[in-house]
């Protein structure tokens, strides 16, 4: 009896052992997460400083060191992969809708006011990505540039009540999205700003500003910002050169902090010539960043859209896009473009990408 009882219990145990070889689970292989690079130097992130912005109405402290990404740094991007449906659409699924074609301005498409490749959408949706984990405000832009964009102040027509799209209603969810984005100022803008001066602490608003800190960083730091429209060049001239380092140093400054620069090209040749767009569209090439392409846009309208001086735009009060007047002005056709452009990176950047 004890033999047998003996030789039970080694047959068990031979079939544990056969069980557990059979029902072990194969060890999982992690998916690689995919890595965002800025090209070419090394970005700088921004300070950590805290105080409480009137213009934002929230204090809000930017990514310390050990969050914010470097030119050299993997950042940890949300995952992208969506898992495939389980079974195939059958005949009585609804069928996709063909989009409407969107209304053009002027004759020109989103397509040719907004450059942005394929490349380009998915380093923007990384961009974003990025920024959403270190908790910048999706319902958030500033604005850096000179005095171009202060006189009127850029978009701020969008947050009017007197607002009236026409035919461009399709752009109302954007006006909403950015609702009481449109009118605030910022510290970002300054008359007479060069490229060169962005860095430069003396050019820093001193009301908002903390000691030592760049109109860029302050602006940062109390905007919170998702987007930054980038409009530099027209009081830049005699040092290519020196233009092209500054706004690379404004674009890494962007990407490193999870901010997606949006370049402007302006319509205006104060260099002399057309140097500082061909620039400006060198280095969204280099570094996969979307180019609004004002420039374009002006050359659309009489006189290029500008205003005796040559450089600013000519305005127009009205905000009613169904008037036929609005579309020979200068500063309404660079807002409706600017909106346009607003939401079709709106729709890059949220999108999954896959």
């Amino acid at each position: 009896m004890r033999m047998l009882l003996n030789f039970h219990f080694f047959l068990v145990g031979i079939l544990c052992l056969v069980g557990l070889a059979a029902c072990a689970a194969p060890t999982a292989v992690p998916t690689p997460v995919p890595t965002l690079s800025i090209s070419p130097a090394t970005a700088t992130p921004v300070a950590t400083a805290v105080v409480e912005s009137a213009v934002s109405h929230t204090a809000v402290q930017t990514p310390a060191d050990t969050a914010v990404a470097t030119a050299t740094a993997t950042p940890t991007l949300p995952p992208t992969n969506t898992p495939l449906p389980s079974v195939a659409p059958t005949a009585t699924d609804t069928p996709t809708a063909t989009p409407t074609p969107l209304p053009p301005l002027n004759g020109l498409t989103i397509q040719d006011i907004l450059i942005m490749d394929e490349a380009t959408a998915t380093n923007a949706r990384q961009i974003y990505a990025n920024g959403q984990q270190w908790g910048r405000d999706p319902r958030a832009y500033s604005v850096l540039g000179d005095s171009t964009v202060m006189t009127p102040h850029l978009l701020a027509r969008f947050d009017r009540d007197d607002l009236i799209l026409g035919e461009y209603a399709y752009l109302q969810p954007t006006v909403a999205h950015f609702r009481g984005v449109w009118k605030r100022f910022g510290v970002a803008t300054n008359y007479g700003l060069h490229a060169w001066s962005v860095f430069d602490p003396l050019w820093a608003d001193k009301n908002w500003c903390v000691p030592n800190e760049d109109l860029l960083t302050c602006e940062f730091r109390l905007q919170n910002p998702a987007f930054l429209f980038v409009r530099l060049g027209s009081n830049d001239a005699g040092s290519p050169s020196g233009f092209s380092y500054n706004v690379r140093l404004v674009i890494e400054q962007a990407i490193a902090n999870g901010i997606v620069p949006i370049i402007i090209t302006k319509p205006d040749r104060f260099e002399g010539d057309n140097t500082n767009n061909e620039i400006l569209r060198q280095l969204a090439a280099d570094y996969l960043v979307p180019i609004w392409d004002l420039d374009r846009v002006a050359e659309t309208l009489p006189g290029k859209g500008l205003d005796t001086d040559q450089v600013h735009m000519v305005e127009y009060p009205a905000n009613d896009f169904t008037d036929p007047a609005v579309f020979s002005s200068g500063h309404a056709m660079q807002d409706l473009a600017g909106l346009m452009v607003l939401y079709a990176i709106l729709e890059t950047v949220q999108a999954s990408g896959d």
